[in-house]
């Protein structure tokens, strides 16, 4: 391997914030990290479950106990903000305390008790929220935002990749279980009511937004819990429920699973827990009705959302942008938080996507490949963060775990794996095992061809060269701007003709023969 220098990324003193938000099941509170590239990280979080929606008076009204539970919530929150020294913390409240008559009562204790000022939250602004924090991890087109809550769901109309319509509905996982389940486990006569309620208020609204989404993109704890199970179940490579496909097969399976179970035996499948073990079954419903009404056949889980899309509007960032601005502000994040340079990674970039377009034809790969190539350009030296001798494996391990937005799970892999394999390394020979389904054996061989494109970027990229076809698409011409006796490394025309001949076949055309 070459002796390498990077300049140093700049350093700057962390900016973070803080979100409470008090839903009608679960709170939950998130200090965030914000970057000079607009995007936003968790750094800690933790829950409470007070219930806020539960056995409400008659009228509606919040119960003092309930009030007493979430005061409680919110003084032990508070507490962690002044432990962890946030300059400004956030703090919503949802439906349970919106359709409380008393709603704005609680809100005066928690202020008098804790100091905390709770915002109540219209239907509207969390359906905002919910499509900001999606908007935040992934490029929208013609899509739905669902926000699964507790006393709630909030659906997002988006068209174009903006927000055109929202609707918050009063099906929420803890408002139907109270309603409809009176045993436990429920009667199929429950199931068939509570089933008939949900497809009925379903079906005018998604007739309103339109005509059936491209997605369903999906947040929300209950959502959540039920990928996480699936995962566990189906013993899938990729732990992170973001980008995780959930589909209407996988949901049946589920409620025949569950749906014998008493609650207290629920809580011991792996993903459930004691917090959704009870309500997981009306969320089940919820989701296959609103993949019937919507004639789509799964959802795909969001690992970010309501907290993410309320700190990114108090930073100012600008949503919704393409994927590529995605992808390219969470490296610029992880730039920052890692001290690595970025501004080589994007000249590699540049020429890797050149020497991408002139083999075309020999790659059999579009806009998805290529933007997983350019995240592996832009993060191939993260690892000189950790160690620069095997720094290819380390930053391989970066793109897999640290929050990339803007690629869905089969993107982060080939980016990874593009990045391990780009100094020539043969791929591990558990690769063909570990990553499927996510990574078909056409994708193995695809990594080792996007890694062959970044060893020769690598190579040449001081040069600036050019890249072509020629001899009926057998040789590849490469070209250079600048002087190749300064710029290039010792051996470098060997290092151009190794891989090409290697992975692609070619012959190489080099100007001095």
């Amino acid at each position: 391997m070459e002796a390498r220098t990077r300049e140093a990324a700049p350093t700057r003193a962390r900016s973070t914030l803080g979100v409470i938000d008090l839903g009608s099941n679960t709170a939950r509170f998130v200090a965030f990290e914000a970057s000079a590239a607009g995007t936003v990280r968790p750094i800690y979080e933790t829950k409470d479950v007070p219930r806020l929606g539960l056995d409400p008076e008659p009228d509606g009204q919040l119960t003092p106990e309930t009030i007493a539970r979430g005061t409680a919530t919110v003084r032990r929150f508070a507490r962690l903000v002044r432990t962890l020294g946030l300059a400004r913390t956030l703090a919503v409240a949802t439906s349970a305390v919106r359709d409380a008559p008393n709603g704005t009562e609680f809100v005066r204790e928690v202020e008098r008790s804790t100091g905390v000022l709770l915002r109540i939250l219209s239907g509207a602004e969390e359906a905002r929220y919910a499509y900001l924090g999606v908007a935040s991890a992934w490029e929208l087109e013609d899509d739905i935002v669902l926000d699964l809550g507790g006393g709630s769901l909030q659906l997002a109309e988006v068209r174009e990749g903006r927000l055109h319509n929202s609707v918050s509905l009063p099906l929420g996982v803890l408002r139907l279980t109270q309603r409809f389940f009176r045993r436990d486990p429920p009667r199929r006569r429950e199931w068939e009511e509570l089933r008939s309620y949900v497809r009925t208020t379903l079906t005018s609204v998604l007739e309103a937004f339109g005509g059936p989404p491209d997605r369903l993109l999906g947040i929300g704890g209950t959502l959540r819990s039920l990928a996480r199970a699936t995962i566990e179940l189906r013993q899938w490579p990729v732990r992170r429920v973001h980008g995780y496909t959930l589909y209407d097969h996988d949901l049946e399976a589920l409620g025949e699973l569950l749906g014998e179970m008493p609650a207290a035996k629920r809580r011991s499948i792996p993903g459930i827990g004691g917090d959704r073990a009870d309500v997981v079954l009306a969320g089940i419903i919820v989701l296959e009705e609103i993949m019937r009404a919507a004639k789509a056949e799964r959802i795909v889980v969001s690992g970010t959302g309501i907290r993410e899309g309320i700190a990114l509007e108090a930073i100012g960032a600008k949503l919704p942008v393409p994927a590529d601005e995605l992808a390219e502000r969470s490296v610029a994040a992880a730039a920052e938080a890692f001290g690595f340079s970025l501004e080589h990674g994007r000249a590699l970039a540049e020429t890797a996507l050149a020497l991408f377009a002139a083999l075309g034809p020999k790659l059999g790969a579009g806009r998805r490949e290529a933007l997983a190539l350019r995240v592996a350009a832009w993060m191939h030296d993260a690892g000189t963060a950790v160690d620069l001798w095997n720094h290819a494996h380390h930053s391989a391990y970066l793109i897999q775990n640290y929050p990339i937005w803007g690629l869905d799970q089969r993107e982060v892999l080939l980016a990874s794996m593009a990045t391990y394999l780009y100094e020539g390394d043969d791929p591990p020979s558990q690769w063909k095992k570990a990553y499927l389904p996510i990574i078909r054996p056409v994708d193995l061989d695809l990594a080792l061809r996007l890694g062959a494109i970044l060893e020769v970027a690598e190579v040449v990229t001081p040069a600036r060269p050019r890249f072509s076809l020629v001899g009926q698409g057998r040789t590849l011409a490469v070209s250079f701007s600048a002087p190749t006796d300064t710029n290039l490394p010792p051996r470098w025309a060997e290092k151009v003709r190794k891989p090409m001949e290697r992975v692609f076949g070619l012959e190489v055309r080099l100007p001095h023969g």
